[in-house]
């Protein structure tokens, strides 16, 4: 059985590794190529007079600086709320015995199935009436609403799975709740942890909808919001923009790469024990 599974892997992983490389690899070459080259009929796997004359025309946009610091405020605070929600609402759930606990995470995960179109009419009334739109204050509390339904499932799943007594020998000793969280179950906690936060980096840079429409203003936007302006304002130079798209996208791969052992065991928790 062993020597099957040897060879099938050996051969479904070369086409699968072609097809996730793929996407990644055309937009690289893209924004190497320059405008003419983008647009004519050619080799769209190699650029034939590559440059990095995109990149610098991103570099030298005034208002570059202001997308990366505004993505940089956004990703930080819907980490920052995500995680702390998550963990506290899993711990909650998990040793408070909290009445229809299980069934609490469950109505929790099924809301972050929930399509987005059904929750952005509510979102921006609100952001509306609490004066936010045109800042990043506003997607810095929209954000959290999609990660702390999937945080809290994944906490909680990890929670479940680890000894009771853990928390039980803490609390003889005399640990408060506080106490119990921060030295005892976060350092035990840190691979659910880390799929929580490398989650909410997720929601941010795949998230347009929500970037276009409660940030109008340029100088405002997230990266993700700035590559619409960027492909309206020069349609003629596609390698523009998806040199924005590669700057965006290349920070999510490299954390991705750097915590895959803790998304594979975050993740695995949740689905073993659900």
């Amino acid at each position: 059985m062993k020597p099957v599974l040897g060879v099938a892997r050996l051969v479904a992983l070369p086409p699968m590794l072609v097809l996730s490389l793929a996407p990644i690899v055309w937009i690289a070459v893209t924004a190497l190529k320059p405008g003419d080259e983008t647009l004519a009929a050619g080799n769209p796997w190699w650029p034939d007079h590559p440059t990095l004359g995109n990149f610098g025309q991103l570099f030298v946009n005034p208002q570059f600086g202001n997308w990366v610091l505004n993505t940089a405020v956004v990703i930080g605070g819907t980490i920052l709320i995500g995680v702390l929600a998550s963990l506290l609402a899993g711990y909650a759930l998990a040793y408070l015995d909290v009445p229809y606990g299980r069934s609490i995470v469950l109505v929790f995960f099924a809301s972050y199935l929930l399509p987005q179109a059904v929750l952005f009419i509510p979102l921006l009334r609100l952001m509306s009436r609490l004066h936010l739109l045109n800042s990043p204050a506003a997607l810095v509390l929209t954000y959290p609403s999609m990660v702390i339904p999937f945080g809290t499932w994944v906490v909680w799943s990890f929670l479940r799975r680890l000894p009771r007594d853990l928390v039980d020998s803490a609390r003889a000793d005399g640990a408060g709740v506080y106490a119990t969280i921060v030295d005892v179950l976060v350092p035990v906690l840190w691979p659910a942890l880390a799929t929580v936060g490398v989650f909410a980096i997720a929601v941010v840079f795949n998230d347009y909808l929500y970037t276009s429409t409660f940030i109008q203003e340029t100088s405002g936007q997230t990266i993700m919001g700035a590559l619409g302006a960027l492909i309206t304002a020069d349609i003629a130079n596609p390698g523009l923009s998806f040199a924005a798209a590669l700057l965006a996208t290349t920070p999510l791969a490299l954390v991705c790469a750097f915590f895959a052992d803790a998304l594979a065991r975050g993740l695995g928790s949740g689905i073993i024990e659900t």
